[in-house]
């Protein structure tokens, strides 16, 4: 028997583009919940260094990035994860 642990809600990931990276990874940490500089391991076991914010009145630089990790793509459609994308 399989158990549900999140009760029937869908597990959430963030998709970013770490520090001096080019493609969007998926995470499970919301990324307004670490700080900037601060490690986090990406779905493909990627480390993730979180970018400084971007000053009000800007976009963020990764705005237009839209490639996504095919790694971490394929972990989010087996698992069923619900996705948001997140720049800082």
């Amino acid at each position: 028997m399989e158990i549900d642990v999140f009760g029937g809600e869908r597990q959430d990931v963030f998709w970013i583009v770490g520090m001096g990276l080019t493609e969007r990874h998926a995470i499970t940490m919301r990324p307004g919940a670490v700080y900037a500089g601060q490690v986090v391991p990406a779905l493909c076991g990627t480390e993730l260094k979180i970018p400084q914010p971007t000053p009000i009145g800007r976009d963020p630089r990764s705005k237009n990035i839209t490639d996504k990790c095919p790694d971490c793509a394929d972990r989010v459609t087996e698992a069923d994860f619900a996705e948001t994308t997140w720049d800082f």
